[in-house]
């Protein structure tokens, strides 16, 4: 199969696991808000025009042209205002907040009445408005735990690829005729060799050997030969810069260089193998992607920005910046048709990629704004806090928070984010992330 075909391939499992990752996250609102017993007309994945619907029951289920999102539809969204009346008063804002009210109500019927969103305790509310992030981080974890746990991650190994005949003062050196010998070719390692033990303490991967090894000093190292025997040799590590690894990556300067540091060197060179993570590893590993993705949207203004002035300036577009569905997919499709890359490598980096997306789905979703999930949950939150303190002064039940009255905010929120979905996607096409 050629690349261009591996290219399309990529970004087509990419976009139908991208539809899946938003039609699992509105079941997650759709299944507890049918269990509390509220009238959900509509189940969409898409925005725009309708490409496929088909009712089943009460609901309607159906597919629509732009894949940026989805929504179901509950009747009785927001509470009814104050004494039930509108004011009479007209505007724009006083209109935006009425067709709030109004907007699904002529999805409400005889027999309705009593099966309004608003009219749920606050405690379901939050369970069907968080239902649909925790979704996205149900599945996000899963995919990373397939990737991490079942495929596994390529680290080094302790088997010995290459004995070096010296230790070059860099990496990029290489040895010279009077160049004395490295400690592994004068303690005579030869290549398949696997080091099993560093100074009496067992190891199973090299990342920890760092702790182990002493320069300048005799260490003992206990050897599986190739043949199958277990040796012990002594032998004394030299003392040489070598790159910094931070999180399984070369640490790199604010000038763009590697940091280096004095490190003990036996002079070799390891095999690499891929190793799965521990289910509680990889719980962690999601714990540290949620947190990035957290940090990214911390600095998304100034990454926004960045982004603009890379495309419509001359400044570098940066590639841990903020991507669209349209650079997902492109980076989806780089990864496919990779040639270098095997087929497990590919369906890890796949995987990864969504799993990457639905972290930062939930994150994103979570943000205490309307329109977005977590905007309703702090609402009930609100709420949770307002009827406490009228409880404990003995005031009468305020009722439900009314958020319908935030619509000009929520539109506010509404159409940023459309402008930064749109310069997001506009910097995919004109100025795609190079890797």
């Amino acid at each position: 199969m050629n690349e261009s075909l591996l290219y399309i391939l990529g970004i087509l499992i990419v976009a139908l696991g991208i539809g899946f990752s938003i039609g699992w996250h509105e079941l997650g609102h759709l299944i507890p808000a049918k269990l509390f017993g509220v009238k959900v007309p509509k189940y969409m994945i898409g925005f725009g025009p309708t490409i496929f619907s088909k009712r089943i029951g009460e609901t309607e289920y159906g597919l629509k042209l732009i894949p940026l999102g989805g929504y179901i539809a509950m009747i009785g969204m927001y509470p009814p205002s104050k004494g039930g009346k509108e004011p009479q008063k007209r505007g724009f804002f006083q209109d935006m907040i009425r067709s709030a009210r109004v907007a699904h109500s002529e999805f409400a019927g005889p027999g309705d009445q009593n099966r309004m969103f608003y009219q749920l305790a606050i405690w379901k509310r939050m369970v069907i408005m968080f239902g649909g992030p925790a979704m996205n981080l149900i599945l996000g974890t899963i995919l990373l735990t397939i990737t991490l746990s079942g495929i596994g991650v390529s680290q080094t190994s302790t088997t010995i690829n290459t004995v070096s005949p010296c230790v070059p003062v860099s990496l990029e050196m290489t040895c010279g005729p009077n160049d004395p010998a490295s400690p592994a070719a004068l303690a005579g390692l030869k290549s398949g060799d696997k080091i099993l033990a560093i100074n009496g303490v067992e190891i199973s991967t090299w990342a920890v050997s760092a702790n182990l090894l002493k320069a300048d000093v005799p260490n003992n190292i206990e050897v599986l030969k190739v043949g199958g025997k277990k040796i012990d040799i002594r032998l004394t590590p030299v003392s040489a810069l070598r790159p910094v690894i931070e999180n399984g990556a070369i640490k790199i300067d604010a000038n763009g260089k590697q940091v280096l540091a004095s490190k003990p060197v036996l002079g070799i060179i390891l095999a690499s193998e891929t190793r799965p993570l521990s289910l509680g590893e990889s719980l962690a590993a999601s714990g540290q992607s949620i947190a990035q993705v957290g940090q990214m949207i911390f600095h998304l203004p100034e990454q926004v920005a960045s982004v603009g002035q890379s495309t419509f300036g001359n400044a570098k577009r940066k590639a841990d910046g903020p991507v669209s569905v349209i650079g997902i997919g492109q980076i989806a499709g780089e990864v496919a048709s990779n040639s270098s890359a095997t087929l497990l490598q590919k369906i890890q980096s796949e995987l990864g990629i969504l799993a990457s997306l639905n972290f930062a789905l939930f994150a994103f979703n979570m943000l205490p704004l309307l329109p977005l999930d977590g905007g309703h949950v702090a609402g009930g939150i609100y709420e949770a806090i307002k009827k406490g303190i009228f409880r404990i002064l003995r005031k009468p039940n305020p009722g439900p928070a009314d958020t319908a009255l935030l619509m000009p905010l929520t539109w506010v929120v509404f159409i940023l984010l459309m402008a930064m979905s749109a310069l997001i996607i506009i910097a995919d096409v004109v100025n795609p992330i190079s890797f």
